[in-house]
């Protein structure tokens, strides 16, 4: 009788296989990290390139994050050295280096190449009856020699509080093909307070404009223009968030509670990507840094800074960017061996993060 064996072969990081013939899908959701190598954060999936713990081999260069254990649940924060997040607020008169503000991930996605984030709010309260301390708070953001950039076809620059206005002020290097500051924002108009508190104005008290692609340093400068709305509106907030994720409410404006009841933060998307090179550099794909495993495509990054990867047409796998050459050898001999020590063989339906082969020994 036939022995029926079931041979589960997790598809690693290093490469994407030939799907079923019945199969049209070209790509998987599931992911993993490096062999050996700690996948998870509390809930939070940590597919290579990204990773985190002391072995420099569980996460490519600039994409080491952290995992805080002494909270519950665990959170992943982005732990690179190049992320610089200074703080000035009214007391201090001037940005300085915040050592406890780090920035919380949500979630990781390797097809759309983004990060999901909680980011920072800016404040200024001019009514000092709320007890707020300090009375205004600035965050500058500085990505610069990161592998991020904020998404700028996922966030709004989003401002709320009456009669404020607040403009963003970016820089951009040689990386995005130009050198320079630029600066926009919007401002905010309200009615008298019944009017502005019922609601049924669109649009007053906030306002929100796209962010410009491809932007690494933001500082953000804002302003109460008039102080006749801080009996109802007593703060002004700004901040860059998903605009899938962020809907205003008039219940924002009312005293300070928009920024305690949200710890200060907001979602919003970084977008990242192999920024070292390009997919037009031929000579890059035989080289050691090059990212992206057997049987993949080179696509450029849809911020336009360098590129990522994704699996053939009729291939799939757990995605696409090469961990170890030596890991990837090993179970192509397994599976050479298997094949040509059996008799026949057929794939059975495609599973999310697996192929079943179902091997008949005679």
């Amino acid at each position: 009788m036939a022995l029926q064996v079931v041979l589960l072969l997790f598809l690693l990081s290093s490469f994407c296989t030939a799907t079923a013939a019945s199969s049209s899908s070209s790509s998987v959701k599931s992911v993993e990290a490096k062999p050996n190598c700690p996948d998870k954060c509390g809930k939070i999936t940590v597919p290579y390139p990204f990773g985190f713990g002391h072995d420099p081999n569980c996460y490519r260069d600039g994409f080491k994050l952290s995992c805080n254990h002494t909270v519950t649940p665990p959170k992943l924060l982005i732990a690179s050295a190049d992320m610089i997040i200074f703080e000035g607020t009214d007391q201090d008169g001037f940005y300085k280096r915040s050592a406890d503000k780090v920035m919380e991930v949500k979630e990781i996605s390797l097809l759309e190449g983004q990060l999901h984030v909680y980011s920072f709010v800016d404040y200024n309260c001019n009514n000092h009856s709320l007890f707020v301390s300090p009375n205004t708070s600035s965050i500058l953001m500085w990505l610069g020699r990161t592998s991020f950039t904020y998404s700028d076809t996922r966030n709004m620059f989003t401002v709320i509080g009456c009669d404020s206005q607040a403009y963003n002020r970016y820089t951009n290097n040689e990386t995005s093909g130009w050198y320079g500051t630029l600066q926009y924002g919007c401002q905010v108009s309200c009615s008298e307070k019944e009017e502005t508190l019922s609601g049924n104005y669109s649009g007053m008290g906030f306002c929100q404009t796209t962010i410009p692609k491809g932007v690494k340093i933001f500082e953000r400068k804002m302003e109460i223009l008039d102080n006749s709305s801080s009996d109802f509106s007593p703060c002004a907030y700004s901040f860059i968030a998903d605009k899938e994720r962020y809907n205003f409410s008039v219940a924002d404006l009312s005293g300070f509670d928009f920024y305690r009841r949200n710890r200060g933060m907001v979602p919003t998307i970084l977008d990242w990507a192999i920024e070292n090179d390009s997919c037009e550099n031929i000579t890059m794909r035989n080289s050691t840094t090059y990212a992206c495993g057997n049987n993949t495509h080179c696509y450029k990054s849809p911020n336009g800074l360098g590129y990522l990867c994704k699996c053939l047409k009729g291939y799939g796998g757990t995605l696409i960017f090469k961990t170890d050459v030596k890991v990837h050898n090993n179970i192509d001999n397994l599976i050479s061996f298997f094949f040509t020590k059996f008799a026949s063989f057929q794939f059975l339906p495609k599973k999310p993060s697996l192929h079943k082969i179902l091997i008949l020994v005679q």
